[in-house]
């Protein structure tokens, strides 16, 4: 994993001493190596490196480079079919050789023999990357499909920044002002989810599929490419696997997730696997030690408030291993906050960002460099009780609470909510058009909910939690429910095997049964606890910011105060206030 910055001056000579100074904020990212050149003083490429493939520590950059030197790579992820891929398009050409055993010298080569819109499409695994064309001047811009990986993109008449994080393009620009529509709009959906657009006016998140092309010479934007997650649904294989049983189609799931692990272990790092108590984290936890020996397995407890990684013995006598728990309280908690908001730049995406910090700090001082994580398995096999009261609601947004319409309770004089609300209503509509084909109506709107949770809300949110609060411990974490292989599996399941509304099944089973129905085969019903969701102490933290009455927050965001007392009353409203004041105080003198 990788930090990445990229800066090029449309008018004059660039700093090279405050471009190093930018990358120098990703340097938790890459820890490792720090690599940077310059083209024609008006162009910064610079690359910090967390090696955890191969080993290109001693390759002064070489192998970023192509073998013809007409390619350039700035690259941060994994790409978890590079073997396959030199063997298919590589391994003919006489003039390359593998001289470090990274992805990323495969990924740059494989330009030399395919075009930038055709690499993108053979890749299977987590990335984002520049590939500066020094023939044709131009950059290419990629990210992956899922979205676990981020890029962030500044321009205006001068400028031209990419980077992996926000801070390293405030440093640049340190004019760049925040959004306030964009914190108000936070109020209006359960987590903040602002898809292409950030908390800082001019700065956008370059969205999941998207391969984006820039002209260094004439200063334009030339084309774009989409590569689809709904391209993956397959017709006329979801309509075969509705007459597979439920352990028939678990054979199969089982048969991928292990060649998956298989695939994803690392060959040179230690690692650690999160395991929560519940059926993903569990799950993983089986396979990566039927399979090699992981060096640590982890997880957090909230004093007083989880109920199921309070008591961790039942799973370490299966497993055959002891878990370490991170017991974590309100004190500890609030006192996160800022840290995790000051990577983030803005205020935390999720309260579960505090405990992926918290474990991430632990984990790196205990040696290990890569976290082994579940993100993507309520998404994509409906995990959340929440669906279950979805069932037969339609309308203009999702049903879902993670991607639909919230009217705030706080209410504010200068809101504009027309685009946001229109953003929400598009992704609805592309996630109904997704499953089309399908005639039955409940069928339709339950795909379509989950569908709209992966693919929108999840990138927003989880994935970019888990990014940015391991790589701020300079860890990697590797997320085996978002490989291609189970993501493609999981979209062409029947609903009934991701939300099942049956009467005649069990309720523990009627959210994630086909999950379950694997989990069952490794531990015992003792151990399938109902899905307790996420606790913490996100409103206990209001405790140390005084009394909300004289919030900066209220001011700045131009709330109406008549709407103040109500909005405390709500626990999830409050949260919002709490993380919008934690950040105003931290970040900006207002």
């Amino acid at each position: 994993m990788c930090g990445i910055l990229v800066a090029f001056n449309k008018k004059e000579r660039i700093d090279v001493s405050a471009c190093n100074r930018a990358l120098s904020i990703l340097s938790w990212r890459g820890p490792d190596i720090t690599l940077s050149f310059v083209v024609e003083d008006i162009l910064f490429l610079g690359q910090t490196v967390l090696s955890i493939t191969g080993n290109p520590i001693n390759g002064n950059g070489e192998y970023l480079r192509s073998i013809s030197g007409r390619y350039y790579l700035l690259f941060n992820g994994e790409i978890y079919n590079h073997q396959s891929l030199q063997e298919q398009f590589l391994k003919k050409q006489s003039d390359f050789s593998l001289h470090y055993g990274t992805d990323t010298e495969i990924l740059v080569n494989l330009h030399e023999v395919l075009e930038p819109e055709e690499v993108q499409s053979q890749l299977d695994g987590m990335f984002a990357y520049i590939l500066f064309d020094s023939l044709k001047r131009k950059l290419y811009i990629s990210r992956d499909v899922q979205g676990e990986k981020s890029l962030f993109i500044y321009e205006n008449s001068t400028w031209l920044v990419i980077s992996s994080e926000i801070r390293s393009i405030l440093s640049l620009v340190p004019s760049i002002s925040l959004d306030p529509q964009a914190l108000r709009d936070y109020f209006k959906t359960r987590h903040l989810m602002l898809f292409e657009r950030t908390v800082y006016s001019g700065i956008k998140n370059l969205m999941p599929g998207r391969l984006e092309t820039f002209d260094l010479v004439s200063h334009q934007w030339l084309e774009r490419q989409v590569v689809r997650i709904r391209d993956w649904i397959n017709p006329q294989r979801l309509k075969d696997n509705e007459s597979r049983s439920l352990d028939n189609l678990a054979d199969e799931l089982d048969e991928i997730i292990n060649r998956c692990v298989i695939e994803m272990i690392p060959k040179r790092q230690r690692y650690a696997i999160v395991v929560s108590g519940g059926v993903d984290s569990s799950l993983l936890a089986h396979y990566f030690i039927t399979n090699d020996n992981p060096h640590l397995l982890i997880a957090v407890n909230h004093k007083g408030k989880d109920l199921i990684s309070c008591d961790l013995s039942g799973f370490e006598n299966i497993l055959g291993r002891k878990i370490d728990v991170l017991e974590v309280d309100a004190v500890s908690y609030a006192a996160e906050i800022p840290r995790c908001q000051k990577v983030c730049a803005s205020p935390i995406y999720s309260h579960s960002f505090i405990p992926q910090s918290i474990q991430s700090s632990y984990i790196r001082a205990n040696g290990c460099r890569v976290l082994i994580g579940g993100e993507g398995g309520d998404e994509y096999f409906g995990g959340y009780p929440a669906y279950l009261k979805c069932i037969g609601t339609n309308g203009c947004f999702s049903p879902s609470p993670y991607t639909r319409y919230q009217s705030p309770i706080f209410s504010f004089s200068d809101d504009k909510p027309g685009l946001f609300e229109q953003i929400l209503r598009n992704i609805w509509v592309e996630s109904l058009d997704a499953y089309s084909f399908i005639g039955d109506e409940q069928e339709h709107i339950i795909q379509a909910m989950l569908f709209c949770d992966a693919v929108y809300q999840l990138p927003a949110v989880g994935l970019r939690g888990a990014d940015l609060m391991s790589m701020m411990w300079s860890v990697e974490t590797r997320s085996v429910y978002m490989r291609k292989p189970i993501v493609q599996f999981a979209l062409n399941l029947p609903a009934k095997m991701k939300v099942n509304t049956e009467d005649t099944v069990a309720p523990l089973l009627k959210t994630k049964p086909l999950l379950k129905c694997l989990f069952l085969r490794y531990f015992p019903k003792e151990l399938l606890f109902e899905k307790q969701g996420f606790s913490g102490f996100p409103n206990e933290s209001a405790k140390y910011l005084g009394l909300p009455y004289y919030y900066k927050a209220i001011n700045y965001l131009s709330m109406h105060r008549d709407s103040i007392p109500a909005g405390l009353q709500d626990r999830d409203s409050e949260w919002k206030l709490i993380n919008v004041e934690y950040f105003l105080r931290s970040n900006f003198t207002l």
